[in-house]
């Protein structure tokens, strides 16, 4: 199994857009009600990525190495901070490159924040893990990985799937690369994006679905219904929540191969009204170039 090697650099030779694999989980919920499960699933990611690691961790302004000593204290940080306090903690493997091993994750102190610009954020765990992990370990792996991860969150939606990864004012920059040959590559930010809601972060190989756009899609034996194409797994998890599973591994969908990702277009169609759209607000981001790509399921 390989996947496409997608690397873009910059005009001194810097590694700008790169392949990877990402694990994404949105929480509208304050830190403070899920810290420990946070907590558990932050040991249970170091354990399972084994030989990968964290080697640095970012904070202060700056990244210095990370050690058994220094681990504990950023996961009681993350447990307990003070009262009405988010967190922060971004954790690097060797370099802070697109290509490598990194986790993000923002636990918020209050959720929706009282300002105006910032009334869409959430609380996000990220991580991404480079596309080599996937071919070593197998599909089946990263599925069980985000399964264990998964369990332990309150999330309202989450997704797992083979990106292309960059900071986003470098989107209509890099958009080229995939489009429109590999409409199943996942065009993502290097790192947390938190204006997420309750909306849904697109259509992916595993999509983790729960309130309130599962209730609204009428739930569980709804979806089975609309969602019947050969390759759809739809697996009920606890606490009123789904992960739907588009085939056996995640698709670059290579329009020169013939692969029109039709289970893809299939939940698309369903989400249509709770898809993320970058807002038109953002000049950075927000091309016509993008739009047009946030669609490529839908036209």
């Amino acid at each position: 199994m390989r996947y496409p090697r997608i690397r873009h650099f910059n005009e001194h030779g810097g590694l700008r857009a790169s392949d990877a694999v990402i694990l994404c989980f949105y929480l509208r919920h304050p830190n403070e009600r899920f810290a420990p499960a946070v907590v558990r699933a932050l040991e249970l990611l170091r354990e399972r990525i084994r030989p990968y690691s964290f080697e640095r961790y970012v904070g202060e302004g700056q990244t210095e190495p990370l050690e058994e000593s220094s681990w504990k204290r950023l996961l009681q940080e993350t447990l307990a901070p003070g009262p009405e306090e988010a967190v922060f903690l971004v954790l690097e493997g060797k370099t802070d490159g697109a290509d490598d091993l990194h986790l993000d994750y923002r636990g918020l102190d209050i959720v929706p924040l009282p300002w105006p610009d910032r009334k869409h954020d959430v609380s996000v765990l990220y991580i991404r893990l480079p596309t080599e992990y996937l071919e070593e370990r197998g599909p089946a792996h990263v599925q069980t990985l985000a399964l264990e991860l998964a369990a332990e969150l309150p999330f309202n939606s989450g997704y797992v799937d083979f990106a292309l990864c960059t900071k986003p004012w470098y989107f209509s920059e890099v958009l080229p690369l995939i489009h429109p040959r590999f409409p199943g590559v996942h065009l993502a930010s290097k790192s947390a994006v938190l204006r997420m809601d309750t909306w849904v972060d697109g259509v992916h190989w595993m999509n983790f679905l729960g309130q309130p756009v599962l209730g609204q899609l009428g739930g569980v034996a709804a979806l089975r219904e609309a969602l019947s194409l050969p390759g759809i797994t739809l697996q009920e998890m606890s606490g009123d929540r789904v992960l739907i599973t588009l085939g056996e591994r995640p698709e670059t969908g290579d329009l020169q191969a013939g692969q029109t990702l039709p289970r893809h277009r299939a939940l698309a169609r369903l989400l249509e009204p709770y898809l993320h759209r970058w807002p038109a607000s953002d000049f950075r981001v927000a091309t016509e170039q993008l739009r047009r790509w946030e669609r490529r399921f839908l036209d």
